[in-house]
């Protein structure tokens, strides 16, 4: 199978040299994220102990892996050693080019939130709410940090055992402690004793990206893909224990468990991951399957920036989760908002100059 060249993701890539389990990844990824939304508003709205809550909480918890994907998507890429990516080329092209997205983006939802319907029209907040960010496009920060760290992160994964040895770092530093900060006393203290360490080496989403690249160039079968799916089980069913119980206690709705960086939502990214890394070792996407697959990948960047604008547009039309079992609105809410931003998206797409910097 060939190398890809380009971006991460969400894709913004050409169509030659592709990786195609990295493509249908992204895939799953987007759907996942559209998913998400589609059901958060509802989650948010709703009381912790009603059965609606529940089911919203189950559907949550299972595809939290969504963002992870992206992260070592691009870790795969960007940190391979056959590929040459030099502070140049980060410099002149791909952090530009994060920086145009969130500031037309910023400002685009920005205008609509304060100066679109239901809008104070204050122009101090607005300022704020372009400068700050949509809920969503804190991804492009994310993504930008990485980008700025992704030549010290080379020289890690130069040495697998290195490498290796940052991500099991990360795990205690990154995926467990900030969780346990939440328990009552102990928690507190836990909490201080980290602030004084400030050990943020290993901390956000860097050891996503060094896990990427390490997956990428390993092959997990039988015993050892089982394992991990036993674990993912496991990851979600903590998730949705997790998500419930401190939300019931608090009487609102509580996302702690839901970070992207906990164990359990990293043990369900790393099954996924190394699921289609397996599949794709031994598997082609057929020619029909392909050209849709080529198509959802390639303008998933696109789906990613716009798919919020369409889940706010079918609100305001009485489009909304609510208008049958959560299942089943969530999953026509997705499927519509899906297909509306990726129409978008292969619009923006066909302009020059908008390709792989808005879409």
């Amino acid at each position: 199978m060939r190398r890809q060249t380009g971006n991460g993701a969400p894709s913004t890539r050409s169509a030659s040299n592709r990786i195609e389990y990295f493509d249908v990844l992204r895939c799953v990824a987007i759907i996942a994220v559209v998913m998400i939304h589609a059901a958060i508003t509802e989650w948010h709205a709703i009381p912790p102990d009603s059965a609606r809550w529940e089911q919203l909480t189950w559907i949550n918890s299972a595809l939290r892996f969504s963002v992870p994907i992206f992260f070592m998507i691009s870790g795969a890429l960007f940190l391979d050693p056959e590929k040459r990516v030099s502070r140049r080329s980060l410099f002149r092209r791909r952090i530009p080019r994060l920086l145009i997205a969130y500031a037309v983006w910023s400002t685009a939802y920005a205008a609509l939130g304060v100066y679109g319907p239901g809008g104070d029209g204050d122009a101090t907040d607005f300022l704020r709410a372009a400068v700050t960010g949509h809920f969503h496009l804190w991804f492009l920060l994310a993504l930008l940090g990485l980008n700025l760290g992704t030549p010290i992160l080379r020289t890690v994964v130069e040495d697998r055992r290195v490498a290796w040895y940052f991500v099991a770092l990360a795990i205690p530093f990154a995926g467990v402690l900030p969780l346990l900060t939440g328990i009552p006393v102990a928690g507190e203290m836990l909490a201080d004793v980290l602030g004084s360490m400030r050990f943020d080496l290993v901390l956000g989403y860097a050891g996503y990206f060094v896990l990427g690249y390490l997956l990428h160039t390993t092959t997990l079968r039988g015993r050892a893909l089982a394992v991990w799916g036993c674990l993912a089980v496991a990851g979600i069913a903590v998730t949705i224990v997790g998500t419930s119980g401190v939300s019931r206690a608090a009487g609102e709705t509580d996302e702690r468990f839901f970070d992207f960086t906990t164990l359990n939502v990293a043990v369900v990214s790393v099954a996924v991951f190394a699921a289609a890394k397996a599949w794709g070792d031994s598997h082609r996407i057929s020619a029909r399957w392909d050209r849709v697959v080529s198509l959802v990948a390639g303008a998933s960047f696109g789906i990613y920036l716009v798919h919020p604008f369409f889940l706010w547009l079918l609100r305001r039309f009485g489009v909304t989760t609510e208008i049958a079992p959560p299942l089943v609105g969530v999953v026509a809410v997705t499927v519509l908002a899906f297909v509306l931003s990726l129409g978008a998206s292969m619009l923006l797409r066909t302009v020059p100059r908008l390709r792989g910097v808005l879409a």
